[in-house]
């Protein structure tokens, strides 16, 4: 996000620029002022980064901030362009890292010289890769801090000015937004309580969706009870299956079309967990799934679904490709209330 330096430091928390690093620097001087340099630094992006504020830290002589890639993808075939993974024994050539920090440190050597050194500080690899890839002997390629340096040198301060006006706007409107969330949040957080359900847990017993093609046996064999089977015209056999608990209701249904699916509604008011890779039915919002499965391209966006037969409402989902499912998480209440597993796009 391009902002102002000195609107910045009303805003971001300050950082030490002396942290544990990877032992792996790059370090080169830029014949420019620190002054400029450390206002031009915000505005360098590329493929991988976001528009965000960023933490600083700054005195006469010396400043620090970072420069964040998200989403890096790692296939040993081909190779992420910003990152040397370092996998242990048996760990699987594809990985994919959340996030990696590098810090960028400047220093003043005179009034039109500087020095900046930049390193890797710290690698967060999504929950599946967390335990293959090693963080503390990952390096960084080089092209990073390469990027770095051809983006001090070659960007024009003018050029920044252009659209400052435009990005105070979008810094002021997202601080409306973060002041208000932890409000909600907090109003939210009173009403609910946190739960396991011991039905989710025997459903998903092995921490992971479950696989298509299946049989409404199979469901009640994992849920200890049987369903109730409904009418349906478009379902093989002109009927599907039906589970109903206090808290939630699950359908499996195998269409005449060939698609087949299940599907998990939530109806209660608490925080509930037992679903796999860490879903909790009303408390993950659309945003952190997004996150969570970046890995697999998960796309979020807004649809609207049919309330009656004259009347629609606005329903955000996160919808990717798991394996052979496509799953979709449906947030009903800003919050995951439904999970969709097909064997078909949506």
């Amino acid at each position: 996000m391009k902002i102002k330096l000195n609107h910045k430091f009303f805003i971001l928390v300050f950082i030490l620029s002396f942290s544990l690093y990877f032992g792996q620097k790059t370090e080169f001087n830029i014949p420019k002022d620190i002054e400029t340099l450390q206002n031009t630094i915000f505005y360098f992006q590329n493929d991988y980064t976001r528009d965000e504020p960023k933490a600083a830290a700054a005195s006469n002589s010396d400043f620090s901030t970072t420069v964040d890639l998200y989403n890096l993808k790692y296939d040993g075939a081909s190779k992420n362009l910003y990152l040397d993974l370092a996998l242990k024994s048996g760990a699987k050539p594809k990985q994919f890292i959340q996030q990696a920090i590098w810090t960028v440190n400047m220093k003043k050597v005179s009034s039109k010289n500087t020095k900046v050194t930049v390193y890797l500080e710290r690698l967060i690899p999504d929950s599946w890769s967390k335990k293959e890839v090693d963080t503390k002997l990952t390096k960084s390629t080089g092209k990073l801090e390469q990027e770095i340096k051809e983006f001090l040198i070659n960007y024009k301060p003018s050029e920044a000015a252009e659209g400052a006006e435009a990005a105070d706007a979008s810094s002021a409107e997202a601080a409306t937004t973060y002041s208000d969330a932890p409000t909600l949040a907090a109003e939210e957080g009173t009403s609910k309580q946190k739960k396991t359900s011991k039905n989710l847990q025997n459903l998903f017993s092995k921490k992971q969706f479950i696989t298509l093609p299946a049989t409404s046996a199979v469901f009640t064999k994992l849920l200890q009870t049987d369903p109730s089977e409904l009418e349906c015209k478009d379902c093989k056999n002109g009927q599907y299956s039906s589970w109903d608990f206090d808290d939630f209701n699950m359908i499996y249904a195998n269409m005449n079309d060939g698609r087949e699916y299940y599907a998990i509604q939530y109806y209660g008011s608490d925080m509930v967990s037992g679903l796999p890779y860490g879903l909790v039915f009303n408390d993950s919002s659309p945003s952190e799934c997004k996150q969570k499965f970046a890995r697999y391209n998960a796309k979020l966006y807004q649809t609207t679904v049919d309330t009656n037969e004259n009347t629609s409402s606005a329903l955000t989902v996160v919808t990717f490709k798991m394996n052979s499912s496509f799953v979709r998480l449906e947030f009903g209440n800003q919050y995951l209330t439904r999970l969709v597993i097909s064997n078909k796009e949506f």
